[in-house]
């Protein structure tokens, strides 16, 4: 429902925000395991998330083609890191790389909350009639 009531980009602002919250999960694991032998790190590829909406959802070729569905988007999702380095006990988490992808991720978070926040607003400006009563 509401993604009718906000239309344009809010579908993928939602897929977005999960996106982030699946990468702090992800970071959060890392961390809680980063002294775990054998333990291999996960990640949520984000990065990716975007380039296949932003080739799929945001870019038609021609003014009548239909735009892909936000749920017809790759859903992010936590695979293990193929390329972290290993170090001798097998674990492949590197606590200071951890630390700057969980500020990272929390900035990307709280932009993406803005966003949102600011649909809402809009919503809500439009539904008092801008008097703010």
């Amino acid at each position: 429902m509401t993604d009718k009531l906000f239309g344009g980009h809010y579908p993928l602002l939602k897929q977005a925000l999960h996106a982030c919250a699946l990468r702090q999960e992800a970071i959060a694991h890392n961390i809680a395991n980063v002294n775990t032998p054998g333990y291999r790190r996960i990640d949520v590829s984000f990065e990716q998330f975007l380039r296949a909406a932003r080739t799929n959802f945001l870019q038609v070729s021609h003014p009548r083609h239909y735009a892909l569905a936000p749920s017809q988007l790759p859903a992010p999702g936590a695979a293990p890191d193929a390329d972290a380095p290993m170090r001798p006990d097998g674990n492949t988490v590197d606590i200071e790389y951890e630390m700057a992808q969980l500020a990272e991720n929390q900035i990307r978070f709280q932009a993406l909350s803005q966003l949102i926040t600011g649909r809402y607003q809009s919503l809500k400006t439009v539904i008092t009639g801008g008097g703010g009563r």
